[in-house]
């Protein structure tokens, strides 16, 4: 059953859906998650709410800086006016990391979005609020983008599932670019039958099925040991509905770590240089200033490197339909931990957020994130799904039926059914 037949099962009106995710979105205010609620059209059959870089007629997005750039639009971006198309209606404008920069949550000018699990922790970024909207229940499905790992960091931090859409899938007109070789626009949501009422507005015919997944458990010596315990636990799920193979997924992932660094920092270089908040802020100056350090042959070279590591890839996926990997090596951090203000501030705490993200960007490839349990801490661990280009919607399916071994979110510690955060 799809997520729009489970709601009008339940006897929820499509109209009551629309007004009653309002009504949570307004009720969820402490948390943080959102910058402005919307006032939707008429009719509509879902709910969703939009990360504060993709512009919504009447409203000027902030980006999250400190002030709206620019006026208010007169148009929404594409994939707005897709989602509308197929009865979608924005309810709330969500909460973002200054100029979708920080993998962890931070925004300095509007403030954190407090993860429901535990506060004392990071919700992830940059797609912050949009992931603690879809923790709370706020809303079922939230658009978010990633270009580094900024809907599966946050996807993991927050126990909700998240799909990035392969390279191009998802208009990426009318929303901020910060690194065009590696953006794209995905969701985040709280199943995956939500995500797959996502996917196939922008895929109509759903790809062939994942049978085959490739583990690589060659990246479980770099993680956290209730990570890779978890993983292995989910790992043996797969192996009773899915032919598996281990598949080793390090060598990948070094040969396009690199490019895809230094495209992050020298494309975003380029591409902010018009947005004077983002010159004013020593931060973002100084890595404004690194990445105009790095020429555009350096550039051309790194995006060589990455086309040469397609072959790569194209070799796994001759002998797998789908890579099955944890989503981050590190157990979700404590604030503390990625503040630079704090003692405790780690910058490695900060870089292994992406660790096992940033490749799949480098290489356009779709991504689902979806939770496999939770560690020592009381906190979710996530694993995700990869394929080839345009096996989206198969991947969704794949994590749907992973997900039916799980129960989740575990009943007495579902945040959505607690209180709004005070």
């Amino acid at each position: 059953m799809t997520a729009l037949g489970a709601l009008r099962e339940k006897g929820t009106t499509e109209g009551d859906a629309i007004a009653s995710a309002r009504a949570r979105c307004a009720a969820a205010t402490p948390s943080n998650a959102f910058v402005a609620l919307l006032d939707p059209a008429p009719g509509g059959r879902f709910p969703f709410a939009v990360k504060d870089m993709v512009e919504v007629a009447g409203h000027a997005p902030t980006y999250g800086l400190a002030h709206s750039q620019g006026s208010p639009r007169t148009a929404s971006a594409p994939v707005i006016g897709l989602l509308e198309a197929a009865g979608g209606r924005a309810v709330a404008l969500a909460q973002m990391t200054p100029l979708a920069f920080d993998p962890s949550g931070d925004n300095r000018w509007q403030g954190r979005p407090l993860n429901p699990w535990n506060t004392d922790r990071i919700c992830g970024g940059s797609s912050s609020g949009s992931a603690v909207a879809v923790a709370l229940g706020a809303v079922p499905l939230a658009l978010g983008s990633d270009t580094a790992g900024s809907l599966r960091i946050p996807a993991h931090c927050c126990g909700v599932l998240s799909w990035k859409a392969t390279a191009g899938l998802i208009p990426l007109d009318g929303a901020l670019t910060l690194a065009p070789t590696l953006d794209t626009l995905g969701f985040l949501g709280i199943d995956a039958d939500w995500l797959d009422s996502a996917a196939a507005v922008f895929a109509p015919v759903a790809s062939d099925a994942t049978r085959r997944i490739g583990l690589a458990s060659d990246l479980l010596e770099a993680c956290d040991a209730d990570v890779a315990a978890i993983f292995r636990t989910q790992a043996d799920h797969a192996r009773t509905s899915f032919a598996t193979t281990d598949v080793p997924v390090a060598p990948l992932i070094a040969a396009t770590d690199g490019p895809v660094l230094d495209l992050l920092i020298g494309e975003s270089a380029r591409s902010l240089a018009h947005l004077p908040e983002a010159e004013a802020d020593p931060l973002f100056a100084k890595r404004l200033a690194k990445g105009r350090a790095l020429s555009d042959a350096h550039l051309a070279a790194c995006r060589d490197q990455l086309r040469a590591a397609e072959a790569m890839a194209a070799d796994i996926f001759a002998t797998c339909d789908a890579l099955l990997l944890p989503a981050m090596p590190c157990a979700t951090p404590t604030i503390a931990a990625c503040d630079p203000a704090t003692p405790g501030f780690s910058g490695r705490t900060l870089y292994r957020l992406s660790a096992f993200t940033r490749f799949a960007n480098g290489l356009g490839l779709p991504v689902v994130t979806f939770p496999i349990g939770l560690d020592a801490n009381g906190m979710p661990v996530a694993a995700q799904l990869v394929g080839p280009r345009g096996s989206d919607r198969a991947l969704i399916a794949g994590v749907h039926h992973l997900m039916a071994e799980n129960t989740w979110p575990p009943h007495d510690k579902d945040p959505s059914r607690k209180e709004p955060l005070a």
